[in-house]
């Protein structure tokens, strides 16, 4: 089920509702011209599942999964001339274990792996 963010509300626990119940699926932010800026999907109003966020100019801003809340598996960010800015890898348990940068002109600037 895909629904819109002004047809969800946050309870006291910070867990995204639809109709008084807690929301399963995916919930589009836009903008105010009507574009859409993000798809966050969640289960039983927490974020779980892929997350997608993009820039005024449609161009994507970030993407990764989630599970329960917590980060896992490759996570990517761009800068807004589309060139990767980012790219980080998470455990099962939300470790980050590896993150590369780049800026904005495509050169890498960080290579770093995370040990536990």
């Amino acid at each position: 089920m895909r629904i819109e963010a002004e047809d969800s509300y946050r309870d006291d626990d910070m867990r995204v509702h639809h109709k008084d119940d807690p929301f399963t699926g995916e919930v589009v932010h836009r903008d105010a011209a009507g574009r859409v800026r993000a798809l966050i999907s969640y289960v039983e109003g927490v974020p779980s599942g892929p997350q997608t966020e993009w820039y005024s100019d449609e161009s994507k801003k970030n993407e990764g999964r989630v599970r329960w809340g917590i980060a896992v598996g490759d996570w990517r960010r761009w800068h807004p001339n589309g060139r990767l800015a980012e790219h980080s890898v998470f455990s099962p348990q939300g470790r980050r274990t590896r993150r590369r940068r780049w800026d904005k002109d495509g050169n890498l600037t960080e290579d770093r792996s995370f040990t536990a």
